[in-house]
């Protein structure tokens, strides 16, 4: 009798959480609007035909909220819980049986088709988890059997891959005011102890910005087709247009950008420099004697600045990335990849991996042999993918000078002097970049940069006026 009691205790132990609103009672579902396909069965909501989504209409999701749920799935199931407007959902799946478990992105406990999850810690099928979703502000936490598998602000550059390839899917982070939604997508699909609570305008909910789980490159390109079926549509007509410029004596060889400065970049020298007023308010200048010899382009990812680098011209070809402390600009660290082999011009990241350029001049080989290397982490190499015939035969006897993820999730390249902006996508099957277009721009060639701070704002140089361009870049 004991021990019955402890399991009563425990089993209402949810229902009394401090705070918290039950929103399903365990017996009815009063307050759920569905097309008669779901039921209350042993006090779990379950979907007992074919039909479609169970929505609780009784009150809107709050702005800022803690929601908890217990969730179970059947073999190979595939189910989600939608808390705001447009294209929003943390994902219920069988990971083992369900094609999409392939894709972290798509995985249990993911911010479906945008954020992975940390980890695998789902449950298999046919056993019960615990879902929790934490949203404050621009901050966006997803939980699953009491591990934080997903902790991002939105509003943070870094994630502005994440956010693009959402945005594509139609999902919009900014948007409030939907109704709870869960999902039936063809498979059984359970639920029970669901509660909420709205979080108090005092409650501070801090992002550590945890790293997703990195998607394996079967997984990527299944998602480039989709993704390239998404944007069918489109009619691919892209716009640039100029909007000011900056005097940077360092403006020579490219531009980073965060989100209140530029780094104008030259061989061996880094100027820094506010973004609303062009003053320069810092920069970093190598000891005599040093080895830094022709920075070529720079991207500042996770509050750091890392910039391309080789020894051009000189033989035999070396590479290596080197990395700076924009606050202070101060030089961290210098990551050798020489072993790789050509002269590295660009680095970008994208899905848990680094992807750099490695540039062959008619000088010293073959320009056709210019490859981007993608690396994990920790620099290791995991395979490497070549230009197409369009992108070589505008390199001419150069290469590619600027290289990063824009809009659309699509990689744009620029060459050596050439006022051209090359698009193109990860291929869906070989090892070529899949040409798009060309579009004219106003910087000749050299490396540039993408604001993630702001969709759209390119920031590139005039290498003879020694001037940072800023222009909007648009598409159809």
């Amino acid at each position: 009798m004991k021990h019955l009691l402890l399991l009563a205790l425990a089993s209402t132990a949810l229902a009394v959480e401090p705070g918290f609103e039950p929103i399903f009672d365990g017996k009815t579902l009063d307050g759920w609007k569905h097309g008669g396909n779901w039921s209350v069965v042993n006090g779990e909501m379950a979907c007992i035909k074919k039909g479609g989504s169970l929505v609780y209409e009784k009150a809107k999701v709050p702005d800022d909220f803690e929601l908890r749920f217990d969730w179970k799935v059947a073999k190979g199931c595939n189910s989600g819980v939608y808390y705001r407007p447009t294209q929003y959902e943390y994902q219920l799946l069988d990971n083992a049986n369900s094609p999409y478990g392939e894709n972290p992105r798509q995985a249990a406990a993911s911010l479906f088709f945008g954020m992975a999850p940390t980890k695998d810690v789902v449950k298999p099928f046919g056993e019960w988890n615990e879902g929790r979703i934490v949203c404050k502000g621009t901050v966006i936490q997803h939980w699953l059997n009491g591990e934080k598998v997903i902790d991002f602000d939105y509003t943070d550059p870094r994630w502005h891959n994440e956010i693009e390839v959402l945005r594509i899917r139609g999902g919009d982070l900014t948007k409030r005011g939907a109704n709870l939604s869960l999902q039936y997508h063809g498979a059984d699909v359970w639920f029970k102890n669901l509660r909420w609570r709205t979080i108090p305008a005092d409650e501070k909910v801090v992002s550590e910005n945890l790293t997703p789980m990195p998607i394996s490159d079967g997984a990527l390109r299944k998602e480039q087709e989709r993704v390239n079926k998404m944007l069918a549509g489109k009619k691919g007509d892209w716009r640039h247009e100029e909007g000011k410029r900056f005097k940077a004596e360092e403006a020579h060889q490219g531009v980073a950008v965060d989100a209140e400065h530029f780094y104008a970049i030259t061989n061996a020298a880094i100027g820094k420099y506010r973004k609303d007023t062009g003053e320069r308010v810092g920069g970093w200048n190598p000891a005599a004697g040093g080895h830094i010899k022709h920075l070529n382009a720079g991207v500042v990812l996770d509050g750091k600045l890392w910039c391309a680098h080789s020894n051009y011209p000189e033989m035999p070809m070396k590479s290596s990335v080197e990395v700076f402390d924009p606050q202070t600009m101060q030089h961290l660290e210098s990551i050798d990849l020489t072993s790789v082999g050509g002269s590295l011009t660009w680095v970008d990241r994208r899905d848990g991996w680094w992807y750099a350029c490695f540039a062959q001049y008619a000088k010293t080989g073959n320009p056709a042999r210019t490859r981007v290397v993608r690396f994990d982490l920790n620099w290791k190499t995991a395979g490497e993918i070549r230009f197409p015939p369009e992108a070589v035969a505008k390199f001419g006897k150069n290469s590619s000078s600027g290289g990063s993820f824009g809009p659309d999730r699509h990689l744009f390249i620029t060459g050596h002097d050439a006022s051209e902006l090359y698009v193109m996508d990860l291929p869906v099957t070989g090892d070529v970049w899949t040409w798009k277009t060309m579009i004219s721009i106003s910087a000749r060639g050299q490396a540039f940069a993408w604001d993630r701070s702001a969709g759209g704002v390119l920031y590139s140089i005039d290498r003879k006026k020694r001037e940072v361009i800023v222009s909007r870049v648009t598409g159809d």
